[in-house]
C-alpha cells in the first residue's frame, strides 16, 4: 500500500520505508570507497600528490613511468575503482533533492547526471594512465607523454560535469521552502563557490607551469581541496536530511 501527498508517493509499510533509507543511506556512504581508493590509489600509489609537471620532457615523464610502473599500475587500478562510488552518492543526493522540488523539477535528474559524468572523468583518465604505464619499456618517450597529457586533458578540461552536479544543488537549496530547509543555505552557496573553482581549469591547456598548470597551485591544489570539502559536507547534510525525510515518512505512513 502507498500513500501520496504533496511530496509524491510514499510507501505506507514502516519496514519497507525503513528499507528504503538503509539503502540509501549504504549508497551515500560508498562514496568513502571512492574518497578512500581513488586518494590511495591517485595520491599514494601513482605518487601524483602533486603529479609530474605539465612542463616535464617526453623522456621525464617516461622515466617516471618506468621507475614507478607497479605503484601507477596498482594506483590507476584503484582509481578506476573507485569512479562508480562516486554515483551511488550521487543518486543518495538525487533523492533528497527531489522530494526539495517535486516530482516534476529537473535538479535532481541535472544532479545525478553531473555525478555519473564525474564517476566517467575519474576512471577513464585512469584507464588512459594505466594504459601509459602497460608495457611502457617498449613504448617510446613521445607515446608515454601523449598518453600522460590525454589523461589530464580529459581529467581536467571536463570539469563542467562537477560544476553542473554542484550548481543544481545549490539551486535546489535555494527552492527548498521548507521553515528549516534540509540542507543549511550556506551550503547552497559553497555549491556555487565550488563551481567557480573549477573555471580556472580552462586555463589548463594553455600554460605549462604557474598556478594554472595542472600541478599548479590553482588547478591542483584548490580544486582538490574544494571538491573534497564539498563532498565531505554532502556527505554529512544529505545523511541529516535522509533521517528527517524518513522519519517524515514514517509520520505519513502511520496516519
Amino acid at each position: 500500500m502507498t500513500l501520496t501527498d504533496h511530496r509524491g508517493t510514499v510507501d505506507a509499510d514502516p519496514a519497507s520505508i525503513r528499507g528504503d533509507y538503509v539503502t540509501l543511506r549504504v549508497a551515500l556512504l560508498l562514496v568513502g570507497s571512492y574518497v578512500v581508493f581513488g586518494l590511495l590509489g591517485f595520491a599514494v600509489f601513482a605518487g601524483f600528490w602533486p603529479p609530474p609537471g605539465e612542463d616535464w620532457t617526453a623522456n621525464e615523464i617516461h622515466a617516471y613511468f618506468v621507475d614507478h610502473q607497479t605503484g601507477l599500475t596498482l594506483g590507476m587500478v584503484m582509481m578506476a575503482f573507485a569512479g562508480p562510488f562516486y554515483v551511488t552518492w550521487s543518486v543518495a543526493i538525487s533523492k533528497v533533492i527531489g522530494r526539495i522540488e517535486g516530482p516534476m523539477g529537473p535538479l535532481a535528474g541535472i544532479q545525478v547526471i553531473g555525478g555519473l559524468l564525474t564517476g566517467l572523468v575519474t576512471f577513464v583518465p585512469a584507464t588512459i594512465w594505466i594504459t601509459a604505464s602497460f608495457r611502457v619499456e617498449e613504448r617510446s618517450p613521445e607515446m608515454v607523454q601523449t598518453l600522460y597529457d590525454f589523461g589530464w586533458m580529459f581529467f581536467d578540461t571536463t570539469f563542467v560535469c562537477s560544476a553542473l552536479q554542484s550548481v543544481a544543488i545549490g539551486v535546489a537549496i535555494l527552492r527548498d521552502r521548507r521553515t528549516v530547509s534540509l540542507y543549511p543555505r550556506w551550503f547552497a552557496y559553497l555549491s556555487f563557490f565550488t563551481a567557480f573553482c573549477y573555471v580556472p581549469l580552462t586555463v589548463m591547456p594553455f600554460v605549462k607551469t604557474g598556478l594554472f598548470a595542472w600541478h599548479g597551485g590553482i588547478s591542483f591544489w584548490v580544486v582538490f581541496v574544494e571538491f573534497f570539502v564539498f563532498t565531505a559536507l554532502g556527505t554529512w547534510f544529505t545523511w541529516k536530511a535522509l533521517h528527517r525525510l524518513e522519519a517524515e515518512d514514517l509520520a505519513v505512513a502511520a496516519g
